[in-house]
């Protein structure tokens, strides 16, 4: 009962759930609990409906994300990793594919003002070379594009701090010689050499969700160890993993 109101059964559990596991975080993060505590408070979340290991887990998480709270002038590291694997098109011409597979990675490090969502100093990065193999036409019976040169998926080139608390990345692709096949085994189109710089928009999740309870989603799962959360999208596997700033 909460000011004479009854909560549905749900909810009780779950209010229920938030109290025990605000109540236990500071046991369970210095290891307090003897075995007989232990069995009365796995008894008691029992008695209230709530798994233990769900409220154990939780509870953890609930000290894992606290750690951030004193982090010194309010700023966590970021170290951030992105890894891509896909079927891509080469071509510098949309008008003309050129299928291959393509591997490509890249590497972040800034650091990050949690109250503002805002950049803080200068970020630095690193570049992974991309490979591209198993050139394809996309009508397997066609004849294969023949690409003569390096392709470059992702060569990130700047940071900044973008709107709505983003990030916006500057990356460069280039585009190799390419030559494609017309009318499927017809006579061979050369595609010139090319490159393009764009965009692109990365939003930095707050080590707050270490300590949630989220469901297993591409759009942000936590690492089996709780210290890191994976986002996958187009292709792109992300990696933050947030460190206080002592």
């Amino acid at each position: 009962m909460i000011s004479g109101v009854r909560l549905p059964l749900a909810a009780h559990s779950l209010f229920v759930l938030s109290m025990l596991v605000i109540a236990s975080a500071p046991a369970l993060a210095q290891n307090k609990m003897s075995a007989e505590d232990e069995a009365i408070y796995r008894n008691m979340m029992k008695a209230a409906g709530v798994d233990p290991g769900t409220a154990n887990a939780a509870a953890k998480g609930t000290v894992a994300s606290g750690r951030f709270a004193d982090s010194k002038n309010g700023v966590v590291d970021y170290h951030i990793v992105g890894v891509y694997q896909g079927r891509t098109n080469v071509s510098g011409d949309s008008n003309w594919i050129a299928y291959a597979d393509v591997a490509d990675s890249v590497t972040i490090d800034l650091q990050w003002k949690l109250a503002e969502s805002t950049l803080s100093g200068t970020p630095s990065f690193q570049n992974g070379k991309s490979e591209a193999s198993n050139p394809r036409n996309p009508e397997p019976k066609c004849s294969p594009p023949l690409i003569k040169g390096d392709y470059e998926h992702f060569e990130l080139q700047t940071i900044k701090q973008g709107p709505g608390g983003a990030l916006e990345l500057q990356v460069k692709t280039t585009y190799p010689i390419v030559e494609v096949a017309q009318f499927c085994t017809g006579a061979r189109k050369t595609i010139p050499a090319s490159s393009k710089v764009h965009p692109v928009e990365m939003v930095v999740p707050s080590p707050v969700m270490l300590g949630m309870a989220l469901p297993d989603s591409d759009n942000l799962r936590i690492s089996a160890d709780r210290k890191s959360m994976i986002q996958k999208k187009a292709g792109w596997t992300w990696t933050f993993t947030p460190a206080p700033v002592k």
